[in-house]
């Protein structure tokens, strides 16, 4: 009987928890992609994709099992998002670089995640040629110079604080490209 009662008290807890919503309150232009790229060489991307959607492209990379292309995407994509978070003033918008690359990985086998490390490894080893390859490619494609929305919407002050465009006043962009260049790919070490 006391074994009855359990189960049927756990029974009645469980159909309550099933029961609650989760509500997921965004922001208008959180994470968003608003030119996604396909699967594309590193010299295609132009400084007007964001993050999102040069992940976007990176994805599609992974599905066609182009790694290469996908770690060399990867590589971009983060250096922007670097950036972006030197000249978005909210803090607390900064994970949004980390938040687009879980998405990515959270619908990707293991087997795509371990093929697409070896090329992460293979590609952007410190010092080496094709690291120092990708850096002077992305140098070529250049400084953003998209607006970033997709950022800046992702975090608290989206909700709280409408005035201002969300960037840092008397941002230095050559000396925080640079930065994100080094922080994030050690390029030029």
């Amino acid at each position: 009987m006391k074994n009855l009662l359990i189960i049927t008290l756990l029974m009645f807890g469980m159909n309550q928890i099933n029961a609650q919503n989760v509500i997921s309150i965004e922001a208008d232009g959180n994470l968003e992609s608003p030119n996604p790229l396909v699967c594309v060489d590193l010299s295609a991307v132009t400084n007007g994709n964001n993050p999102a959607d040069i992940l976007n492209g990176m994805k599609k990379c992974i599905e066609i099992k182009q790694y290469e292309k996908a770690a060399k995407l990867f590589a971009i994509a983060g250096v922007y998002g670097k950036y972006d978070t030197f000249r978005v003033k909210d803090k607390s918008a900064h994970q949004a670089l980390l938040v687009l690359q879980m998405n990515i990985f959270e619908n990707i086998s293991d087997s795509e995640k371990n093929s697409l490390m070896e090329y992460l490894e293979k590609e952007l080893k410190a010092g080496s040629s094709k690291l120092n390859e990708t850096c002077q490619a992305i140098q070529k494609v250049g400084v953003p110079k998209y607006y970033p929305k997709y950022m800046i919407q992702h975090g608290i002050q989206a909700f709280v604080e409408k005035d201002g465009n969300g960037l840092i006043e008397k941002f230095d962009s050559l000396a925080s490209w640079k930065l994100a260049l080094k922080e994030y790919l050690h390029c030029g070490e």
